[in-house]
């Protein structure tokens, strides 16, 4: 005589979850203090930006002692000829442009390339001067947004002006700033290196990771890794700088954590890129394990 299957062994198996299997919550959050050398990224860009424009431009320098005199010469649809009149000695620029004019082949005359613009050079300048104070005067709030409008506004008004840039520095005494192409390529070269091995190697070496239980963390290059527990940690974030956080660092922000328990600590980590973000990745994180502590 045989029995009937119970309701459990002939009920289907249940269906699979539409979304499928679920996805693991992160467990472990790693935040990274950087230098101040990360803010100087705008100083390279705009150095090889400029190179390139002074490369396209291609036009030449050519160095000439006081009191030299130009005229024309002649004139036709290929060319226009020239008289330069100079006191001796000559520079040793022209003596070189003669020589090679003299020698046989494609030689260039004037080998340095500079850009005729004159707004080029000291909106270069006024970059890195501006990156440079930024980074070393903190100013947070109001005085940060005042200083940046007035900054706004003044280059507004002397680029509205006809020629603006070019008058401004004909009436300083005719004080024109001009970098060549080898002047832009090496100041953003060197400052592209200094930026490249302090982002992406000493700056890893300054960090806090956070995990349900505890957080470990190291302060500086060559310091020790210390933990703490979360119980009654404290996440704080700094009033933001508008230049350097919201301008420079991609929403970077300070970040402060207090430690409770009997060796209480306050520990500093400045330059957190999209703090906002990864504070509310941590909190989330930090929550995690008090549920399962209540569970």
């Amino acid at each position: 005589m045989s029995t009937p299957p119970s309701p459990a062994a002939s009920s289907p198996p249940p269906p699979p979850h539409p979304g499928g299997p679920a996805k693991p919550a992160k467990r472990e959050i790693t935040l990274i203090s950087h230098s101040m050398l990360f803010y100087w990224w705008p100083i390279w860009l705009l150095g090889f930006i400029l190179a390139l424009v002074t490369y396209f431009e291609d036009h030449r320098l050519a160095v000439v002692p006081p009191g030299s005199k130009v005229s024309e010469v002649s004139k036709d649809d290929k060319e226009t000829v020239y008289r330069l009149a100079v006191s001796n000695p000559p520079t040793r620029s022209l003596t070189a442009a003669e020589e090679a004019t003299k020698a046989s082949g494609d030689n260039q005359v004037f080998p340095t390339r500079v850009s005729t613009r004159v707004w080029m050079a000291p909106v270069f300048c006024v970059v890195l001067l501006l990156t440079v104070v930024i980074t070393n005067v903190p100013l947070r709030g109001l005085w940060s947004f005042l200083v940046l409008l007035l900054m706004v506004v003044i280059a507004l008004l002397i680029t509205l002006i006809p020629d603006g840039w070019d008058k401004l520095l004909s009436a300083l005494g005719h004080l024109h700033i001009y970098i060549n192409m080898a002047g832009y390529l090496f100041i953003a070269t060197v400052v592209f290196i200094l930026w490249a091995v302090s982002v992406f190697i000493f700056d890893q070496r300054t960090y806090i990771i956070i995990t349900p239980g505890q957080i470990q963390v190291c302060e500086h290059v060559g310091a020790s890794i210390r933990n703490f527990d979360t119980t009654g940690l404290v996440f704080e974030k700094q009033r933001d700088d508008l230049f350097r956080h919201w301008l420079l660092g991609f929403f970077s922000g300070d970040l402060i954590v207090k430690t409770a328990g009997a060796e209480r600590e306050t520990i500093r980590l400045p330059n957190v890129l999209w703090i906002s973000w990864r504070l509310e990745e941590v909190q989330g994180l930090l929550r995690e394990k008090a549920t399962v502590n209540v569970t």
